[in-house]
């Protein structure tokens, strides 16, 4: 359940993979140093994949505890998501050693889930669903910038559980804060700059034989693919090949163009114009909440 609020907001789509903390590089053996990993916010919003595993058996730890508290029986929900959303970088960066052992994560992340079993999706009563999520009376409304309202209830089992594992200022500071990574994923998106490497990459992706237009197009095709792929084995396998193909042809013309490069310098010139001095300091209080939270899953 780490974070419940994450599953409420269309724009956290664009945040979930941020995963892996930091805009970082690293030598692999026998190459040079990889692209870096760029993310918004320094990476901040990210959960290395064994954090999230942690802090979500802590959530759900008290939220058991809290419906037990208040006379409700709840089934405590496995956290069902691979790695991949820890190794997946928001703006569709990929490496060449990615690319070639898993391509864009498609096929393997529908491979994964298939092996693990569904949560459980039960009917409940009113007041088994009050007590989860809150009651109307309690209802607060948080309104962040570009017009999005997050909604949510202070007094149901998931609030107090997050406040227990993160602190009482979590469900401001979580939404405020992938608010802001979202909103400079975006404005990096609009820069000139960035759209001139984006048609450069394109335009490598063209002559490699993969026309796309953009970093998430080139996906498209593959996504579009899997639901009649998934019925029939040996399409799934022809479409895990033709995934990684693609994928490195695709991490290839980004390293070709410098494409990791160019984000990061455009992203850092984003950042220094959009954010505040009140917004850093929200972005310090989130990192400040997410540092106790991690510090105390290991003590």
């Amino acid at each position: 359940m780490l974070s419940t609020l994450r599953g409420r907001l269309p724009y956290l789509a664009l945040i979930t993979a941020l995963a892996a903390a930091g805009c970082s590089s690293f030598e692999e053996p026998g190459r040079g140093p990889a692209a870096p990993d760029v993310r918004p916010l320094s990476g901040v919003t990210a959960f290395r994949h064994v954090d999230s595993v942690r802090l979500h058996d802590r959530e759900e730890r008290a939220v058991t505890a809290c419906m037990t508290a208040r006379g409700q029986e709840y089934e405590v929900q496995p956290a069902i998501a691979s790695a991949r959303g820890e190794e997946t970088n928001p703006y569709g960066l990929l490496t060449l050693q990615r690319a070639t052992a898993d391509g864009y994560g498609i096929v393997g992340e529908y491979l994964h889930l298939r092996s693990v079993p569904p949560p459980t999706d039960k009917p409940h009563t009113k007041a088994w669903q009050q007590a989860l999520t809150g009651t109307a009376k309690h209802r607060v409304m948080l309104q962040l910038p570009g017009g999005t309202n997050v909604q949510y209830s202070t007094d149901g089992c998931v609030a107090r559980a997050q406040a227990d594992v993160y602190g009482p200022e979590w469900s401001t500071l979580e939404p405020l804060t992938m608010n802001l990574a979202t909103r400079v994923l975006a404005t990096v998106e609009e820069e000139p700059a960035y759209r001139k490497a984006v048609r450069r990459w394109s335009a490598c992706m063209t002559k490699s034989g993969h026309p796309a237009a953009d970093l998430q197009a080139v996906r498209a095709p593959l996504n579009a693919r899997l639901p009649a792929a998934a019925k029939d084995e040996k399409k799934l396998r022809a479409l895990g090949r033709d995934e990684i193909e693609i994928a490195k042809a695709d991490a290839q013309c980004q390293e070709d163009t410098g494409l990791a490069k160019t984000v990061e310098h455009v992203q850092r010139t984003v950042e220094r114009r959009l954010l505040t001095a009140e917004n850093r300091e929200t972005i310090a209080q989130y990192r400040r909440a997410k540092q106790r939270a991690l510090t105390a899953t290991v003590e």
